[in-house]
């Protein structure tokens, strides 16, 4: 009968030990998953952070340009209604011009 415990006892101390290294087997899969998933993650992150930073600055650049594009066609308006202004006062100066030597003309020949 003593034998017979001994066994039994034998085979609870080894299911014990199975369990246990089970247990162990079952623990470093666990982390090694979580380690896994933790990385997998981390990269996600990374690259949707990228993606909205060149998203970003891709927006940016096209409001820069745009902007630019504004900036230089309100001085190329600013500068083609200086050039009208020019070329009027260049008429009224011609004009005045040509009046006071008419008047010059009309004095001397008087």
């Amino acid at each position: 009968m003593l034998h017979s415990e001994d066994a039994d006892i034998n085979l609870v101390i080894r299911q014990v030990i199975d369990l246990d290294m089970k247990a162990v087997r079952i623990k470093k899969n666990v982390s090694q998953r979580a380690d896994r998933i933790l990385e997998h993650t981390k990269n996600k992150i990374k690259a949707n952070e990228k993606n909205e930073l060149d998203g970003v600055q891709e927006l940016a650049k096209q409001n820069y340009h745009v902007e630019i594009s504004k900036a230089k066609e309100e001085r190329q308006s600013i500068i083609d209604s200086m050039v009208q202004e020019l070329a009027k006062t260049r008429c009224r100066y011609d004009e005045k011009k040509d009046e006071k030597a008419l008047e010059v003309l009309e004095k001397l020949f008087k």
